[in-house]
């Protein structure tokens, strides 16, 4: 199975959190790839069983790389070259709460789910959700007033656990099981 990370991080902390999801995604037992949102194309998105996006949030929307990666898929979209295929998302938000991260993971997920795909939450029983989980998918956030840089230690318990059940939802599908 290939899990395909396409990231757009200006400031490499979600470059990080994208690293960390595909070691994860590799350990268990997936062909993971980490491209980021200008490389990417549309025939790694087609050679790929799971897509997964990862942005930085900028005034509560993803980076506009992301989305200008996202407006190329839409032949893809036209021809449903996407439908079936597994979806999740991760964030990386600044300025101490969780700085609209919510509102962008909502935004990928919406990309996602109008290709069809399959999408794969953040259950809060998964690991490290208590720090930087949310349904929507893995949050980590910097907190400048703590002098404190995301993604933490914490955060990458979440992008890793996540990463794991994406490739045991997506493994399951494959075989026609479902998750449970």
């Amino acid at each position: 199975m290939r899990v395909l990370v396409v990231v757009a991080s200006q400031t490499g902390r979600t470059a990080r959190m994208a690293e960390v999801f595909a070691e994860a995604a590799s350990e268990a037992g997936a062909d993971a790839a980490v491209r980021s949102a200008e490389e990417a194309g549309e025939q790694d998105v087609l050679e790929a069983d799971a897509l997964v996006l990862g942005s930085g949030v900028h005034m509560a929307g993803v980076e506009s790389s992301m989305r200008a990666f996202c407006e190329r898929l839409s032949p893809a979209w036209m021809r449903g070259a996407l439908v079936g295929k597994v979806g999740a998302a991760f964030v990386s938000a600044g300025a101490g709460g969780r700085g609209g991260g919510e509102l962008a993971l909502i935004s990928l997920w919406a990309n996602l789910a109008e290709h069809g795909l399959l999408m794969v939450p953040m259950h809060n029983r998964l690991e490290g959700f208590g720090h930087a989980g949310c349904h929507w998918g893995p949050l980590a956030w910097t907190n400048p007033r703590e002098r404190v840089p995301g993604p933490t230690p914490e955060h990458l318990v979440a992008v890793r656990s996540h990463a794991r059940w994406v490739v045991e939802c997506a493994a399951r599908w494959q075989r026609g099981e479902t998750p449970g």
